[in-house]
């Protein structure tokens, strides 16, 4: 067991100094603090106490004693587990028992952390997820996190919230990067979620249009029958579906970003993360719809005063009823139009993963339907060869 040192370090200007607790693993020295001060002079410097002149010495000698508590209970583990400790292992073990192993004040300080990095759509997702799951259980402590709780949480979800087996997934998915950081502090010794049987969803059944479907749409944009908001909100969605962007980053598009045959712009989502330029070729209809909007002007945001997006995607659905198209139509349909056309007809995924401004063509692999397709419709070719 080491030896402990409980003293104090520099005073402040009132005379109070914090208390430290210091000991020596393989000759490092490691200096904890107790998050208690003192007045140096209610301070019994080879005792190691607050005395009692100080009002709050039971108090304040009680976290001093937590503290070495503390200290010993991960010399104890290490000692039954006959494992080495050494300065960084000790950390993360103390660490964990100073959050109370409180799963909820982990996921907080990791948000803390990580959300500098995330776009706020990004952040939007992680706090639905973690939310959801503190509505399951409110008070979650790392030693609780099984598979068997997980598999009841999927039954939550499932039977009680209604929520579809994607949403499921999404949601899994995202306190999958929470269980996966505590693994790697060694807050627990693996993951829970890596037994963890979801049902089977079919990822690439992406919502998009039909080029005779995008037609319709076109169509009813150039007789110009639509009033109010519903014609700017149509040639909005139009855009995407010729430019492939998210509706953030259309709604952030700036007439600077503008060249002759492309626009250069970088994704929202990614901004914080890994911020890359994605160049976007300029088709003539896209040209069409941003001469239209630009309205001679150099600078600004390319569409001006829309409207929220959740009063886009309700407009939308009017405008598909209208366009007598069968199909729940929202803002992101647009980008995934624009992907399964664009990849119908070149067959270059990796031009394809180049202009959606994915990280990986593993993103880029949802669309690939379109290539299955078109497989099954080249092999019968020679179903005139009957036999």
């Amino acid at each position: 067991m080491a030896t402990y040192k409980i003293y104090q370090k520099k005073a402040d200007h009132n005379g109070e100094a914090s208390v430290y607790v210091s000991f020596y693993i393989r000759r490092e020295k490691i200096e904890v603090p107790t998050k208690t001060k003192a007045n140096v002079k209610f301070f019994d410097k080879d005792k190691g106490v607050i005395k009692n002149s100080d009002p709050f010495a039971s108090d304040k000698n009680l976290i001093i004693s937590k503290t070495v508590a503390s200290i010993n209970n991960v010399f104890v583990k290490y000692r039954l587990r006959e494992c080495d400790l050494t300065k960084s292992l000790f950390w993360r073990e103390y660490k964990t028992q100073r959050v109370g192993k409180d799963f909820w004040l982990f996921c907080k300080e990791y948000q803390r952390l990580r959300f500098q990095e995330l776009a706020w759509a990004s952040q939007k997702v992680h706090r639905t997820a973690i939310q959801k799951l503190k509505d399951f259980k409110n008070e979650l402590y790392f030693e609780d996190l099984t598979t068997d709780l997980f598999r009841e949480f999927v039954l939550h979800l499932r039977k009680k919230k209604g929520n579809k087996e994607i949403t499921i997934r999404k949601t899994i998915k995202t306190i999958t990067v929470y269980i996966n950081e505590a693994v790697r502090r060694h807050y627990i010794q693996e993951s829970p979620l890596l037994n963890l049987k979801l049902r089977g969803v079919d990822d690439s059944k992406v919502a998009y249009l039909q080029p005779e479907e995008l037609k319709k749409l076109v169509l009813l944009q150039r007789n110009s029958m639509l009033s109010g908001n519903q014609q700017d909100v149509l040639d909005f969605f139009l855009f995407m579906c010729f430019s492939s962007l998210h509706i953030t980053d259309a709604r952030n598009l700036r007439i600077e970003q503008l060249g002759k045959d492309e626009f250069v712009y970088t994704r929202t989502k990614m901004l914080n993360v890994r911020p890359q330029l994605v160049h976007v070729p300029i088709s003539g209809v896209l040209r069409q719809i941003i001469e239209k909007y630009q309205k001679g002007r150099r600078n600004g945001v390319l569409f001006e005063n829309l409207i929220s997006d959740q009063k886009i995607n309700k407009n939308l659905k009017l405008i598909a009823e209208k366009a007598g198209i069968k199909k729940n139509i929202s803002a992101k349909v647009g980008r995934h139009t624009f992907a399964t056309i664009y990849l119908r007809g070149t067959k270059d995924l990796n031009a394809l993963k180049e202009i959606m401004g994915h990280t990986n063509v593993k993103q880029t692999l949802v669309y690939a339907h379109v290539l299955n397709q078109d497989k099954l419709d080249g092999i019968r070719v020679f179903d005139d060869f009957a036999i």
